[in-house]
Protein backbone atom coordinates (compact mmCIF):
# COMPACT_ATOMS: atom_id res chain seq x y z
CA UNK A 1 0.00 0.00 0.00
CA UNK A 2 3.02 2.39 1.28
CA UNK A 3 4.60 1.69 -2.55
CA UNK A 4 1.43 2.24 -4.24
CA UNK A 5 1.05 5.63 -2.27
CA UNK A 6 4.47 6.96 -2.61
CA UNK A 7 4.17 5.78 -6.43
CA UNK A 8 1.05 7.61 -6.93
CA UNK A 9 2.82 10.80 -5.59
CA UNK A 10 5.70 10.49 -7.53
CA UNK A 11 3.58 10.87 -10.67
CA UNK A 12 2.23 14.23 -8.99
CA UNK A 13 -1.48 12.80 -9.00
CA UNK A 14 -4.04 14.80 -6.80
CA UNK A 15 -4.21 12.74 -3.55
CA UNK A 16 -4.88 16.01 -1.47
CA UNK A 17 -8.42 14.51 -0.25
CA UNK A 18 -10.26 11.09 -0.18
CA UNK A 19 -12.53 11.61 -3.72
CA UNK A 20 -9.05 13.08 -5.70
CA UNK A 21 -7.47 9.57 -4.27
CA UNK A 22 -10.52 7.38 -5.08
CA UNK A 23 -10.68 9.12 -8.66
CA UNK A 24 -7.00 8.32 -9.13
CA UNK A 25 -7.55 5.08 -7.76
CA UNK A 26 -10.40 4.27 -10.78
CA UNK A 27 -8.63 5.96 -13.05
CA UNK A 28 -5.60 3.71 -13.23
CA UNK A 29 -7.96 0.60 -12.67
CA UNK A 30 -7.42 -0.05 -8.75
CA UNK A 31 -10.63 -1.14 -7.35
CA UNK A 32 -11.50 1.05 -4.33
CA UNK A 33 -12.46 -0.95 -1.89
CA UNK A 34 -9.82 -0.20 0.93
CA UNK A 35 -10.61 3.42 -0.15
CA UNK A 36 -10.72 4.42 3.72
CA UNK A 37 -7.20 2.22 4.53
CA UNK A 38 -5.65 3.93 1.77
CA UNK A 39 -6.42 7.31 2.57
CA UNK A 40 -5.47 7.26 6.25
CA UNK A 41 -2.41 5.51 5.07
CA UNK A 42 -1.55 8.61 2.68
CA UNK A 43 -2.32 11.08 5.22
CA UNK A 44 -0.29 9.42 7.70
CA UNK A 45 2.86 9.60 5.11
CA UNK A 46 2.39 13.06 4.26
CA UNK A 47 2.56 14.16 7.80
CA UNK A 48 5.07 12.05 9.45
CA UNK A 49 7.95 14.24 9.15
CA UNK A 50 6.22 17.07 10.39
CA UNK A 51 4.24 15.30 13.33
CA UNK A 52 7.90 13.78 14.23
CA UNK A 53 9.17 17.27 13.98
CA UNK A 54 6.92 18.45 16.65
CA UNK A 55 7.78 18.56 20.43
CA UNK A 56 5.72 15.94 22.33
CA UNK A 57 4.40 19.18 24.69
CA UNK A 58 2.75 20.69 21.75
CA UNK A 59 0.82 17.54 21.13
CA UNK A 60 -2.33 15.22 22.05
CA UNK A 61 -2.95 11.50 21.90
CA UNK A 62 -6.68 10.81 21.52
CA UNK A 63 -7.90 6.99 22.47
CA UNK A 64 -11.34 6.30 22.05
CA UNK A 65 -13.31 5.52 24.41
CA UNK A 66 -14.46 2.03 24.06
CA UNK A 67 -10.71 0.97 24.19
CA UNK A 68 -11.00 0.75 28.27
CA UNK A 69 -12.48 -2.10 29.53
CA UNK A 70 -16.42 -1.67 29.46
CA UNK A 71 -16.78 -4.35 32.98
CA UNK A 72 -13.49 -2.63 35.70
CA UNK A 73 -12.88 0.06 34.41
CA UNK A 74 -13.41 3.22 36.76
CA UNK A 75 -12.44 6.47 34.48
CA UNK A 76 -15.75 9.17 35.40
CA UNK A 77 -17.14 11.25 31.96
CA UNK A 78 -15.72 14.62 32.58
CA UNK A 79 -15.64 17.88 29.99
CA UNK A 80 -12.32 16.48 28.51
CA UNK A 81 -13.41 12.72 28.25
CA UNK A 82 -12.99 9.57 30.32
CA UNK A 83 -10.44 10.66 33.05
CA UNK A 84 -8.49 7.72 34.26
CA UNK A 85 -8.79 6.57 37.73
CA UNK A 86 -5.65 3.87 37.68
CA UNK A 87 -8.24 1.37 38.81
CA UNK A 88 -7.34 -2.16 39.72
CA UNK A 89 -7.19 -3.41 36.14
CA UNK A 90 -4.79 -0.76 35.14
CA UNK A 91 -1.94 -3.04 34.90
CA UNK A 92 -3.43 -4.93 31.50
CA UNK A 93 -5.56 -1.68 30.70
CA UNK A 94 -4.44 -0.52 27.14
CA UNK A 95 -5.74 3.14 27.67
CA UNK A 96 -3.66 3.37 31.07
CA UNK A 97 -0.22 2.06 29.34
CA UNK A 98 -0.59 4.71 26.31
CA UNK A 99 -1.45 7.54 28.74
CA UNK A 100 1.21 6.53 31.36
CA UNK A 101 3.80 6.49 28.37
CA UNK A 102 2.45 9.32 26.05
CA UNK A 103 2.15 11.99 29.41
CA UNK A 104 5.40 10.93 30.62
CA UNK A 105 6.75 12.03 27.33
CA UNK A 106 5.36 15.09 27.55
CA UNK A 107 2.01 14.70 25.32
CA UNK A 108 -1.56 15.37 26.58
CA UNK A 109 -3.70 12.40 26.53
CA UNK A 110 -7.87 12.29 25.76
CA UNK A 111 -10.11 9.45 26.33
CA UNK A 112 -13.35 10.87 23.67
CA UNK A 113 -16.84 9.46 23.97
CA UNK A 114 -16.58 9.73 19.80
CA UNK A 115 -14.92 12.77 17.27
CA UNK A 116 -17.50 15.67 17.85
CA UNK A 117 -15.58 15.81 21.53
CA UNK A 118 -12.08 15.29 19.47
CA UNK A 119 -12.87 18.71 17.88
CA UNK A 120 -14.35 20.60 20.71
CA UNK A 121 -11.00 19.61 22.76
CA UNK A 122 -8.70 20.81 19.66
CA UNK A 123 -9.92 24.01 19.47
CA UNK A 124 -9.74 24.74 23.09
CA UNK A 125 -6.28 23.25 23.73
CA UNK A 126 -5.01 23.99 20.38
CA UNK A 127 -2.50 21.28 19.85
CA UNK A 128 0.09 21.15 17.03
CA UNK A 129 -0.39 17.62 16.12
CA UNK A 130 -2.51 15.29 17.13
CA UNK A 131 -2.32 11.30 17.61
CA UNK A 132 -5.56 9.46 17.09
CA UNK A 133 -6.80 5.83 17.48
CA UNK A 134 -10.19 5.14 16.25
CA UNK A 135 -11.83 2.87 14.35
CA UNK A 136 -11.45 3.46 10.45
CA UNK A 137 -14.80 5.84 10.33
CA UNK A 138 -13.77 8.38 12.75
CA UNK A 139 -10.46 8.18 11.48
CA UNK A 140 -11.86 9.17 7.92
CA UNK A 141 -13.67 11.62 9.28
CA UNK A 142 -10.40 13.52 11.37
CA UNK A 143 -8.58 13.40 8.32
CA UNK A 144 -10.81 14.94 6.18
CA UNK A 145 -11.31 17.75 8.57
CA UNK A 146 -8.00 18.04 10.64
CA UNK A 147 -5.61 20.50 9.05
CA UNK A 148 -2.91 20.25 11.86
CA UNK A 149 -0.30 17.17 11.44
CA UNK A 150 -1.95 13.96 11.73
CA UNK A 151 -1.01 10.31 12.57
CA UNK A 152 -3.71 8.19 13.19
CA UNK A 153 -3.76 4.21 14.21
CA UNK A 154 -6.77 1.64 13.36
CA UNK A 155 -7.81 -0.16 16.17
CA UNK A 156 -7.10 -3.60 15.79
CA UNK A 157 -10.38 -4.82 16.64
CA UNK A 158 -13.11 -2.40 16.44
CA UNK A 159 -17.15 -2.52 17.24
CA UNK A 160 -17.47 0.08 20.20
CA UNK A 161 -17.32 -1.88 23.17
CA UNK A 162 -13.72 -3.70 24.43
CA UNK A 163 -11.62 -2.69 21.33
CA UNK A 164 -8.16 -3.28 20.63
CA UNK A 165 -5.04 -1.87 19.59
CA UNK A 166 -1.27 -2.63 18.65
CA UNK A 167 0.82 -1.05 21.59
CA UNK A 168 3.82 -1.47 19.18
CA UNK A 169 2.37 0.57 16.59
CA UNK A 170 1.44 3.19 19.28
CA UNK A 171 4.02 3.40 20.83
CA UNK A 172 6.48 3.41 17.50
CA UNK A 173 4.54 7.00 16.95
CA UNK A 174 4.94 8.40 20.46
Amino acid sequence: MRTLIQKLLSTGADLSTRKALKNTLNYIGVKPENIDSLYVELKNSLYRDMFRRISPKHKAVFLPQCLRNSRTCKAVLGPAGWMCMKCSGHKTCKVFKIKERAESLGYSVFVVPGGSMVFKIIEKHKPKAVLGVACLKELVMAAEELSIPIQEIQLSRDGCVNTDVNLREVFGII
